[in-house]
């Protein structure tokens, strides 16, 4: 698999990465501290799902299905990069078989987004108070805001308790965190 003009090799003991030089990098499965799997798009890559690999004192490892052609073009490489992905989620499970992969969104992000979602929240609720409605008249108008804002609690739970972040043993990668192949559903 490669990346721009860098080649990426799952060998028996290590991640080998190639630059255009022909200089070798070898990063050992044994040094992975964290794994973390995430489905990423943006305007140009909508279909982007990225690898994430933390060596024991290194820079972090960040590779993806998605290859630069030109400003604002990309080609998907999904084709080979699952295939990738899985070999080298095999081998850091054989040399740290109790390493769990995060799927989706870091602590730290999660907690900027449960943040925001508390304010818009509380920003919601605070408009349907303050907010004058045809309903104000009705005598009970209060007490049906309140109702209102209280039935949004359950909604705002679901998301959070949906959303948040979980490690999952390497042998039980969910199908969403690597990117379908042709014939998968895709």
């Amino acid at each position: 698999m490669s990346r721009g003009e860098r080649e990426w090799r799952v060998e028996d003991d290590a991640l080998v990465s190639r630059g255009v030089s022909g200089h070798e990098r070898r990063y050992a499965w044994r040094d992975m501290v964290s794994v973390r799997l995430f489905h990423e798009p943006n305007r140009h890559r909508p279909w982007r799902y990225v690898f994430e690999l933390q060596p024991k004192h290194q820079r972090k490892i960040i590779l993806d299905n998605a290859h630069f052609v030109a400003r604002g073009s990309y080609e998907e490489r999904s084709e080979s990069y699952t295939p990738f992905v899985r070999a080298a989620l095999a081998r850091v499970a054989s040399e740290k078989p109790r390493l769990q992969v995060l799927i989706g969104e870091t602590p730290k992000r999660y907690f900027f987004l449960l943040l925001a979602a508390l304010v818009a929240f509380c920003a919601l609720a605070y408009a349907l108070i303050a907010i004058p409605t045809p309903l104000d008249a009705w005598e009970y108008s209060s007490l049906a805001k309140l109702v209102v804002i209280l039935l949004m609690l359950p909604v705002l739970w679901r998301w959070v308790l949906g959303s948040m972040p979980r490690g999952v043993p390497l042998d039980a990668i969910p199908p969403r965190a690597l990117p379908p192949l042709h014939g998968e559903g895709a």
